[in-house]
């Protein structure tokens, strides 16, 4: 199967990098093989070809290892899933304000007052708590695209913005947002501020005295954690990643682009636990097997059950972790999905876990655009080309991008019924 599937990965592979004029790197990992392949141009500046060796900014999918780390501890019982973060986290932050004068709160409640007290790490792992996200940027309604932080980002390149910096810029601090409390689809407040909170949590459980001391690899199987690099500080040309473009409108009038060069802009990692991770796309596609997949590999099975987003009809977002069924193009147990999407300043990815076909996958590229569709787009055809030299038939997908957590993958027929599918023979 792998050498069957490396010809049509390769295809879409260069398909979707002149789409979208990127490099695009895909890893498959299922219990027996692996495959990987890259097309298109990793620096722009010297036409320098993809290779499925680099390394990439995958931003947000270091959610997925922050809160399966989380769960490790509680399945541990160094706390629960209803434990308040305030106890968890102020002593620590005394102790950071102590060693840091910069530092302007030594506890959550004086950053978010006494709300933040009912505050709990469920709350945090499923973006339902009212913390505010520091990440400024959010399309606008009328086709136009404002981010002040990134304006701050690529005007100091070179300065490395701590968690709690982060914390204190005036639209976290002081600004609680009580709708996020609210139950049903009003209630989801994606904010990459919680899982610096959760950074925080971990840090304070290993006994730590500064952030940066935490081990993030820390319950990672031993023959991953080489493989698996968390930037702390510098930029990604410093880490060994490619160049990274932003290719978005931000900051820009309408129906405008950028084309900003990143590789040198030390916030593309700004959000520590939230979004640092660097590694390869092969190296990913095994972060989401063992964290998802069979082994289990970093926390227990009932506890990475819990990541996973539950209901009738699926939730967006679980704990820490994104419905990826959307993507699939396929219903019933061939659609089931989850993983997470990665989006950082200059680079987006996604990596996902397909249960009944007992595959991981990642997908990696060095643009950032407005709607992050390469990454979804390039899933769309890679799972159902392991769906098609599996069962041996042709499915034809098509993508269509709907907003920034949107688009579906829409197939000329279902894969098959679950008893074709023999997940062994993958």
């Amino acid at each position: 199967v792998p050498e069957r599937l490396r010809h049509e990965l390769e295809g879409i592979a260069q398909r979707e990098s002149k789409k979208y004029n990127c490099s695009v790197s895909i890893a498959i990992r299922s219990g027996d093989w692996e495959v990987s392949v890259a097309s298109g141009i990793a620096d722009f500046s010297t036409r320098t070809p993809a290779k499925v060796s680099d390394k990439y900014a995958w931003g947000s999918v270091t959610k997925s290892l922050t809160a399966a780390s989380v769960l490790r501890l509680i399945s541990e019982g160094a706390f629960t899933l209803d434990s308040q973060v305030g106890p968890l986290v102020d002593p620590m932050l005394r102790r950071m304000r102590q060693n840091d004068p910069s530092q302007n709160f030594s506890s959550v409640e004086e950053l978010w007052g006494a709300p933040v007290r009912r505050t709990t790490i469920r709350r945090l792992l499923s973006m339902t708590s009212g913390v505010p996200d520091f990440d400024t940027a959010q399309p606008g309604l009328k086709g136009t695209y404002e981010d002040p932080l990134r304006s701050e980002l690529y005007e100091r390149p070179t300065h490395d913005f701590t968690p709690t910096e982060l914390m204190s810029v005036p639209w976290v601090a002081h600004q609680w947002k009580s709708r996020c409390l609210l139950p049903g689809p009003f209630g989801f407040c994606y904010s990459s501020t919680n899982f610096m909170l959760l950074g925080l949590v971990l840090a304070a459980h290993a006994g730590v005295e500064r952030w940066e001391d935490l081990d993030q690899g820390r319950f990672l199987p031993a023959y991953l954690r080489p493989q698996v690099h968390f930037a702390l500080h510098g930029t990604p040309k410093q880490h060994g990643v490619i160049p990274g473009y932003d290719r978005t409108s931000y900051n820009l009038p309408k129906d405008t682009f950028n084309d900003h060069d990143n590789s040198e802009v030390d916030g593309v990692f700004a959000g520590w636990t939230a979004s640092n991770i660097v590694m390869n796309a092969s190296t990913a596609a095994s972060l989401a097997w063992e964290i998802y997949g069979p082994p289990a590999g970093v926390a227990p099975r009932e506890y990475v059950e819990m990541m996973i987003p539950q209901g009738k009809v699926p939730k967006i977002y679980g704990l820490g972790t994104f419905n990826l069924g959307f993507f699939s193009g396929q219903k019933g147990a061939y659609g089931k999905g989850y993983g997470h999407l990665g989006a950082t300043y200059g680079y987006q990815s996604i990596v996902g876990y397909f249960p009944r076909a007992n595959v991981a996958l990642s997908i990696a590229t060095n643009i950032e655009t407005n709607t992050q569709s390469q990454p979804s787009d390039t899933l769309c055809s890679t799972y159902n080309a392991v769906l098609g030299a599996t069962l041996g038939r042709t499915i034809t997908c098509d993508f269509v991008s709907k907003g920034y957590y949107g688009g579906q993958c829409k197939c000329d027929h279902a894969a098959a019924d679950d008893d074709d599918f023999d997940s062994d023979s993958a």
